[in-house]
């Protein structure tokens, strides 16, 4: 093999060489290109995110927080009537157990005077 066709046969090698660095290059700039891509919609995706936590956080501070002291308000009112309601409930029975009693005194009595 003579010196040009040794060259010729390495230019040849590199021409094919610079090819296949076009193409690898050409496929980089694809992956770069879908890595941009997902960069972005990462970014949309935690904006997004930030965005419904704020939404849970402000409907948690609006209603929830407003809910709960409503109930916590009507709690106190319902155990207050509840306390009311006992206290009659109990005078009614001590009545009742007077009132047992004086009849059975009244009975004793009529007995007696009989």
């Amino acid at each position: 093999m003579t010196d040009r066709q040794i060259l010729e046969a390495v230019l040849t090698e590199v021409r094919g060489f610079g090819t296949r660095m076009d193409k690898f290059e050409s496929r980089m700039d694809k992956f770069e290109s879908q890595m941009d891509r997902m960069e972005e919609r990462q970014k949309c995706f935690e904006e997004e995110t930030r965005n419904n936590f704020a939404d849970i956080k402000l409907h948690l501070e609006n209603i929830t927080d407003k809910n709960i002291s409503i109930l916590a308000e009507n709690h106190l009112n319902l155990i207050n009537k509840m306390d009311v309601s006992a206290t009659w409930m109990n005078r009614i029975m001590i009545n009742e157990v007077r009132m047992n009693a004086l009849t059975d005194q009244v009975a004793r009595l009529q007995a007696k005077s009989s």
